[in-house]
């Protein structure tokens, strides 16, 4: 199998810190019964599942642009990591409480093409699943694709020569 071009690395990698929150989440209601309970790995997705069953988590389409930093312009992407909630207003508010914390722990140390990620903002939002809104966390992620060169620069690796 060939390695995935960058976008496809950074949202594998986001996914896999979205999948390490909702176990750590599992676990915690799994030793706490006044935790909110529900919380399942499975339920964290690389793209927007066919069916959100609350909770649920996915890594969104991404914007790709032009980032500055110390060492000059880089290429980014921003992909907004979404969470679905569901159940009455203060299991909502606390399961929200849970989900900023420990995704943005988890998220926060995300590396792409070895670049740390930047965790930009995390916040309460609504979230359309499908026709219906709920809330949700929405977390807006920037992972770094690559540095300018003399080079022509593409997201997808050129093929290797045979």
């Amino acid at each position: 199998m060939s390695e995935p071009d960058r976008l496809t690395a950074a949202r594998l990698a986001l996914h896999d810190a979205l999948a390490a929150t909702f176990q750590q989440l599992a676990d915690e209601a799994a030793t706490d019964p006044e935790t909110v309970a529900g919380w399942h790995a499975d339920r964290a997705h690389a793209h927007l599942p066919r069916q959100v069953v609350t909770p649920c988590g996915w890594v969104e389409v991404p914007t790709v642009h032009q980032a500055p930093d110390a060492a000059g312009p880089r290429q980014s992407a921003t992909f907004p990591v979404f969470v679905a909630l569901d159940g009455e207003d203060r299991a909502q508010a606390e399961a929200q409480d849970l989900v900023l914390s420990r995704g943005w722990d988890h998220l926060s140390r995300v590396k792409v093409n070895g670049l740390r990620v930047t965790v930009q903002t995390a916040g309460p939002g609504e979230v359309d699943v499908g026709g219906t809104t709920v809330r949700g966390v929405v977390f807006s992620v920037q992972a770094g694709l690559m540095r300018p060169t003399w080079c022509s620069q593409t997201i997808v690796p050129a093929p290797a020569a045979d």
